[in-house]
């Protein structure tokens, strides 16, 4: 059989204590077919010596490394990773995470079959600091009929998932601009042109812990601003005037909209800027009025 080329994408920044467990997990795939692509993003620990040891440990293994001078930021440098790759196939796998040894072969397992599918995903387990499973995450899942990653009230798209890269192609791709939420901007992007399929089995493991971007408080205003920023591109891009599309109607954006803007004025007011935080309760007026 013919096993199309998957790469295997690593983003790292600062996660040199959990980097090797990561590239362990990788290389442990029993699909026969998979070239990992790191690059790292300046990180200022010991990740690069950490990576280096590994690739000369394993010189059998399709390994790849880049390294940035400066750190680019999440969304620039998985989009090199994209680039770097030669896959027909990719997938994300987060420094501080793990796959099953079986992951990349039970997803591309679907594409083998079926050609008209954009992602194939599954769902993960959320671990502790340890990487111990504590939990399955409620937040992938299958999407209802006739919803979208986007309008789901139900399941959504997440890790793990494997992308076809034609259909990235179609794309403008990652959006090198974003901090966070980069993963939902693309997996949103893609689903308008391809079909998605999800595959209801836990086989990617999530850790938390202190360095985690997302779990991180000093960063979840952050957080919140990029995933808003995207639902409003997906939606821009999707809506005929002010029409609904599917269940995710103007109303619902202009409550988006105006939690946002409740949450961008108490962000102010906390670091002291008092005069844009009271200029940010202005703009609220508006969108307030159109909710009553």
């Amino acid at each position: 059989m013919n096993y199309p080329l998957v790469s295997v994408l690593v983003a790292n920044y600062n996660n040199g204590e959990f980097i090797e467990e990561t590239l362990s997990s990788a290389i442990s795939q029993i699909y026969p077919s998979i070239e990992i692509i790191i690059v790292d993003d300046g990180s200022t620990d010991d990740s690069v010596d950490v990576i280096r040891n590994f690739i000369e440990k394993h010189p059998d293994c399709n390994i790849s490394f880049f390294q940035n001078k400066d750190n680019a930021g999440c969304g620039r440098v998985k989009r090199q990773c994209v680039e770097l790759s030669s896959g027909e196939f990719f997938a994300f796998l987060d420094p501080e995470d793990t796959i099953t040894p079986d992951a990349i072969s039970t997803l591309m397992n679907v594409y083998l079959n079926h050609k008209e599918y954009g992602i194939v995903y599954c769902t993960h387990y959320l671990c502790n600091d340890k990487l111990e499973p504590q939990s399955v995450s409620s937040y992938p899942g299958k999407i209802p009929e006739g919803q979208s990653h986007l309008t789901s009230t139900g399941g959504h798209i997440s890790a793990l998932s494997i992308c076809r890269r034609n259909i990235y192609d179609k794309t403008s791709g990652i959006n090198p601009l974003y901090q966070v939420a980069e993963d939902q901007d693309l997996y949103m992007k893609m689903e308008e042109l391809a079909q998605v399929y999800y595959i209801d089995r836990p086989m990617y493991f999530y850790r938390k812990h202190d360095h985690n971007t997302s779990w991180n408080e000093s960063k979840i205003f952050n957080n919140y601003y990029w995933r808003y920023i995207c639902i409003k591109a997906a939606y821009g891009r999707r809506k005929i005037c002010d029409k609904q599309i599917d269940n995710l109607s103007k109303k619902e954006m202009d409550s988006l909209s105006l939690a946002f803007r409740l949450r961008t004025a108490k962000q102010y007011w906390s670091t002291g800027k008092y005069f844009s935080s009271v200029l940010s309760y202005v703009k609220m007026i508006p969108v307030l009025y159109t909710l009553l």
